[in-house]
Formats: C-alpha cells, structure tokens, sequence
C-alpha cells in the first residue's frame, strides 16, 4: 500500500497547527512585520532563509538592533536566533512589544511567563507544549523562546529563538535510559550546564582567577567549575603561536563514545555560547589541520572587538574541546 498521501496529508495537518494566525492585517509596526514573516518560514524549515534567497529579518525597534541569524540544534533542528545588549529601559520595551505582537500573530498558542526580578523568560506554542531540553526540540515542545535579562552595567541582553516547525528532524523524543536521581531544577530557563558555562564565561573578567584551585601541574590548576561531562576542566597560561602575546585560558575537553556524539556536543555548546557572547563579537566557523599531526579539526570561533577576549570550540573525531580565552 503507497502511505505517500496519507504522510503527506498528515504534515499538512502537523503545520496547520503552527500556521500563524491571520494577524498581519493587525500588524501596527515593523517588529510584529517581521515577527509574521519569521513565524511564516519556520512553516517551511526556514528554507528560503537557510539558502539566502531571502534575508533574514531583523528584530529591531526604535533605538534597538536586534540582527537575525540561522543556526541549528544539536540535534539538527534549524533555529533562527535574534540576540543583542542594549539599555535597560530599552530591552524592556522590546521584550513588552515582541510579546504583544506574538500574542496578536499566534492567539491560540499557549504563552509560559517567567519574571524574576528584573528578567523576563517566556515559552510559547501549541497548547501543553514543553519547553526543549538542550539537545533541542522534538515533537511536542515548544518552538519560541523570549527572554530580557538585566546585566550589572545596567544593561539587558535580549533573545529570540525560534524553531522550525516542520524539519524532517522535528521527530518523537527517542526513549532514555531510566533516571537514577531526580533532574537538576532548571532556574529561569537555565540549566546546570548553562548556568556552569555562564560563570566560566564571566569569569574571563578576571583572567579565570577565581576559577582557580591549588595548582597541580607548575602553571596548570583543576578549575573550581568543571563543565557536565568533560574529563578535565582547567585553568592555564597560554601564548599565541607565533606570538609572545601570553594569557590565561579556561578549557574543558570532552571524549565522546562516537563521531555523532561529538557532533552533538560541539553543536550544544555552540547554541549556548550563541547565546552568551555579546552581540558586538566577529563569529566564524571553519575547518582547521592540527600542527603536528595534520588531523582535520572543525572550530567554532568568536572573538571580542580588539581580540582581546576569544571563545573556540573544537571538534576532532570523538572529541570536542571547549577554550575560553583572555590575553593580556
């Protein structure tokens, strides 16, 4: 029996549940614009974005950039992510318009608020949908993430991610193994891992010293932070190659069971520091030969405007390396 139709049916009434509502009429300003046609790729996997066919919107108001990229989950789901550090006052005023134009564009989508404090978290979708887990969505979860978080300088970064709504990799969750203790509690939408990473990356401020612990290894410490996962995180001097430019650099390493593994932990740690680098950082991916040995090495790199400051994440085979770097 040919089920061709009846899958192809059953996709169609999968993204009818995502079609945005006919709200563009309603549409009082460029960010609930943009917003409509954002919601509207992610209907078709974002492949007009994806091929550059179309430029991909902005999420900006007045007084406000907010620039747009393409990336993807760890487990290949695209994402479009919208992500900058702005004023306070006005990252309050981006988060209050963004949610109202959602809430114009998607009425029936059910919208899951989190306030603390000064910071701003929100999850939305179809009705009961779940928030995704950090390996990405699957079928189920919801595909919008809102957030303002106030900064000590008192600024706020800003976030919008949004997830493709009909990826051939938008699949049921697959089974885990059974839990032996109860998950981490996850505090405003951050995680062990997140909030782990978070303080490594802030501790770049003061050259990792308070990462520091007894040292073992003549300039090498253990690091107080040790990222899930990783054989080893350290805290060490460092120079450029080359260079006698020196500096302290925080790492973690991580040996995975197999090349998909690695991949997929090269891809998580790359969507959270999307997430945490400022916005004002140069971004680059490229493929790299080790010195000594000629094995080919894929990096993920961003650097701070002067380079004073870089974030690189390694992938080898069946390893994955994490290097946080501040030169002097």
């Amino acid at each position: 029996m040919n089920n061709k139709p009846l899958h192809a049916f059953s996709l169609f009434c999968l993204a009818g549940l995502f079609l945005p509502a006919s709200g563009a009429a309603q549409c009082k300003d460029q960010l609930c614009r943009n917003l409509q046609n954002i919601l509207d790729a992610a209907v078709t996997d974002f492949r007009e974005y994806r091929a550059n066919r179309i430029a991909v919107p902005d999420v900006s108001v007045a007084g406000a950039k907010v620039p747009c990229q393409m990336t993807a989950w760890a487990n290949n789901v695209p994402m479009l992510i919208c992500y900058v550090q702005i004023p306070y006052q006005g990252a309050q005023g981006w988060y209050a318009g963004a949610l109202e134009s959602l809430r114009i564009l998607e009425p029936a989508w059910q919208f899951k608020i989190d306030s603390p404090a000064a910071d701003h978290f929100l999850d939305a979708g179809p009705p009961d949908c779940a928030v995704p887990g950090t390996e990405g969505p699957y079928l189920g979860h919801c595909p919008l993430h809102l957030q303002a978080t106030k900064q000590n300088d008192g600024t706020a970064k800003v976030y919008l991610w949004i997830s493709s709504f009909s990826s051939p990799y938008l699949v049921n969750r697959p089974p885990g193994p059974p839990k032996k203790t109860a998950p981490a509690p996850v505090v405003g939408g951050c995680d062990d891992l997140c909030q782990s990473l978070k303080r490594a990356f802030e501790a770049r401020a003061s050259a990792f010293e308070d990462l520091r612990t007894v040292k073992t290894s003549g300039a090498v410490s253990d690091a107080t932070i040790k990222l899930a996962g990783a054989a080893q995180c350290a805290v060490n001097r460092t120079s450029k190659s080359r260079s006698n430019e020196a500096g302290t650099q925080y790492l973690c390493y991580w040996t995975e069971t197999s090349a998909s593994d690695a991949d997929r932990r090269f891809r998580d740690l790359v969507s959270r520091l999307q997430v945490l680098v400022p916005s004002t950082w140069a971004i680059r991916q490229e493929d790299q030969s080790e010195e000594l040995t000629g094995i080919k090495v894929t990096a993920w790199l961003a650097t701070a405007p002067g380079a004073k400051q870089e974030v690189a994440v390694y992938l080898s085979s069946q390893s994955v390396g994490l290097h946080i770097l501040s030169w002097n």
